[in-house]
């Protein structure tokens, strides 16, 4: 009998033992995980800054949109920081201030005032608001967040969350079995689960491993692991994990973590910029961050929030004046998430050129931050604008639409679509003829390859046959069907005659006009039949914004960019975009084409912008149709932008628009707004 107890105890304890060895070198291995944690921070896209300075065109809509897109909250009252007043004209702005790579500004306020659409006074004299956040690089579990040190953390917010989530947080060793206890009389007593026994440790390791259970077995792993973390971190580093560790909330697909996050995805604010009311919503909202969820259940925030301040209040962490004036404010939720502003488009141009220059796992971990030359204001302009194509031209038409500064290249606004729900970017991936927005070129060619060629040449708009490299002949024909003999070479331009650039590229020859457009920077492929110089090659609308960002800047750039320059944690700028110019063009030659190309808009194919439209000269442009108009496009410029408009159907199919009743009619819409 004996034997048989001794065999059972050795069994017993054999199999406990073997059990519970493993299962703590387990605990022990998760709660190291805790204590060496590194967080894959995500890179951040920003949009340009707008810069303040008196004389510049800005007008009131443009000014408010930018400041409700950061988050600032318009106020009767004088503005505090993040708030602007705007009264007969002048803007009175506290800013926020921002850690530029040349810079840190620190919170200012701006009194400006405009007057026709300018700045026409302003104190200081110059002044930048902070860059508005467009995009991220996620990892493949979408978790955003930023670390802080906790002495960045305001006090009030560090005890705060002790007073509502765990009063006995500096005494105990993990586990608080006097909460425990507490929160059980107060569940029997109230019949059901009103409040839980876990601290601050405990949450935190159930936020780390994502336990979703609240099973026993789970409870015993989550108590004995907040033990041993105890082992190993000091208060100050469990609470600092905490505040970079806890989830707040669901932006779509992306789960917003840790303090510095949820601050600027519910404020718009930097964290030791928060209100006690606003600290006290957060530390609310991480009981349920679905069932207290500000922007949704806005009543069941707010008693949340007055529940939390109550707490504040008699644990001494606020006194009775702080907790009334709280107690009276409102939510003051940032109204930029409401902003119906589509930035897909355009980071899909930024993840394009930026992969040239960094991997992405370094853009989805290293916290990396990419400075980019967008214009919010811009961007919302061309997002509405394809939006109308089926407004102003038919339902079965798409729209790409891209819009750049006319002298630096930089990228200011991408629409890759009409639709707000469409995952194809036509603007950078759609490959379409462009028809007579190659003329330009053929022109060019002509000045910079043809001794004593000039605009004022004449060439021959006469019927022509050709023999094609497959031994079949072949007839160019114009628009309107007729000859107009012999005209100069300015009128063959700015009225698009076929015959005439034909005669013209004859001249330069076919593989010398090629070995051209490649020096432009097109990757033009083998080509011998000579429809080549009336557009029969396939570009997207980024390859013909580069095209003609050729002609907007005179030949200063030759590539557009999204990216300014990134810098990496420490704010240290990592590249900068450059300009390789592939060219030697002469500026004279240009101009030269340039002039003509206003012709166009004044008495040319695009005389609709100044005539209908009503547009001020001078406007620079070019239109262009494909056969049975399946392409319409229209690429323009004025002194300050330079846009491309295609228009046409994802099947290919014929349409009724040539460029100057189709991608021409959205250009001048975007450019009346703008």
């Amino acid at each position: 009998m004996k034997r048989i107890l001794l065999k059972s105890l050795i069994f017993v304890a054999g199999f406990f033992v073997g059990l519970l060895t493993p299962w703590y070198f387990y605990i022990n291995y998760v709660t190291d995980t805790i204590v060496q944690d590194q967080w894959d921070i995500p890179s951040i896209v920003y949009a340009r800054s707008l810069e303040l300075y008196e004389g510049q065109s800005l007008s009131p809509e443009a000014l408010s949109f930018e400041l409700d897109l950061l988050g600032y909250q318009a106020t009767s009252y004088q503005p505090k920081i993040g708030q602007y007043n705007y009264q007969d004209g002048t803007f009175l702005i506290v800013t926020k201030g921002f850690n530029f790579p040349d810079t840190q500004t620190k919170p200012q306020t701006i009194s400006l005032s405009l007057e026709q659409q300018k700045i026409t006074a302003m104190s200081p004299q110059l002044a930048r608001l902070e860059p508005p956040i467009i995009g991220r690089f996620f990892t493949s579990n979408f978790e955003n967040r930023r670390p802080i040190k906790l002495i960045e953390i305001p006090e009030t917010m560090v005890k705060g969350l002790q007073a509502v989530e765990d009063r006995d947080f500096k005494n105990h060793h993990g586990v608080s079995w006097l909460g425990i206890l507490r929160a059980a009389i107060k569940n029997l007593m109230a019949g059901e689960v009103v409040q839980g026994g876990s601290t601050i440790t405990q949450q935190l390791v159930k936020n780390k491993l994502h336990y979703n259970q609240n099973s026993f077995l789970r409870k015993i792993h989550e108590a004995l692991a907040a033990t041993l973390l105890e082992s190993k971190l000091s208060k100050a580093q469990i609470l600092e994990s905490y505040f970079n560790e806890v989830y707040w909330g669901q932006d779509g697909k992306v789960a917003v973590h840790g303090i510095v996050e949820a601050a600027q995805y519910y404020f718009s604010k930097p964290v030791g910029r928060l209100s006690v009311a606003e600290q006290a919503l957060l530390i609310g909202v991480v009981k349920g961050p679905s069932w207290y969820n500000p922007y949704r259940q806005t009543k069941r925030a707010l008693l949340r929030r007055d529940v939390v301040l109550k707490s504040w209040l008699e644990t001494g962490v606020i006194n009775q004046t702080e907790h009334d004036t709280a107690k009276n404010a409102s939510l003051g939720l940032s109204k930029s998430r409401q902003l119906k502003t589509d930035f897909d488009d355009y980071m899909d141009v930024v993840k394009s050129q930026i992969k040239q220059q960094f991997s992405l796992p370094d853009l989805k971990s290293n916290g990396l931050r990419i400075f980019t030359s967008m214009d919010p204001y811009i961007q919302f302009k061309t997002t509405q604008t394809a939006r109308k194509t089926s407004d102003w031209l038919d339902t079965k038409t798409q729209s790409a639409i891209l819009v750049s500064g006319a002298k630096n290249g930089e990228l200011l606004a991408v629409s890759g679509s009409k639709n707000a729900n469409s995952h194809y970017n036509r603007a950078l991936l759609a490959k379409r003829q462009i028809g007579s927005l190659i003329k330009p070129m053929v022109y060019l060619a002509g000045l910079e390859l043809l001794p004593g060629f000039n605009l004022n040449s004449s060439i021959e708009d006469r019927p022509i046959t050709l023999k094609t490299a497959d031994k079949k002949t072949w007839q160019p024909g114009n628009w309107d069907n007729k000859s107009m003999g012999s005209i100069s070479a300015e009128d063959a331009l700015v009225y698009s005659r076929n015959q005439a650039t034909v005669d013209l590229g004859q001249k330069i020859t076919l593989p010398t006009f090629i070995q051209f457009l490649r020096q432009m920077g097109l990757q033009v492929q083998r080509n011998t039949h000579p429809a080549l110089f009336l557009g029969a090659i396939e570009l997207t609308p980024f390859e013909v914004q580069h095209l003609f960002g050729i002609f907007s800047s005179r030949g200063a750039n030759q590539y557009i960019n999204a990216i300014r320059y990134v810098t990496d944690q420490n704010n240290q700028i990592l590249s900068r975009s450059k300009q390789t110019m592939g060219h030697s063009l002469s500026v004279r030659h240009i101009d030269e084409i340039n002039a003509a190309m206003n012709q166009v808009t004044l008495r040319g194919t695009a005389k609709k912008l100044t005539q209908s439209f009503g547009l001020p000269d001078p406007l620079f442009g070019k239109t262009g149709t494909t056969n049975q108009g399946k392409d319409s496009w229209y690429a323009g410029f004025t002194h300050d932008y330079l846009a491309t408009v295609w228009v046409g159907r994802d099947d290919n199919k014929p349409t009724d628009y040539s460029g100057s009743s189709g991608a021409l009619i959205l250009w001048g819409h975007l450019f009346k707004n703008l």
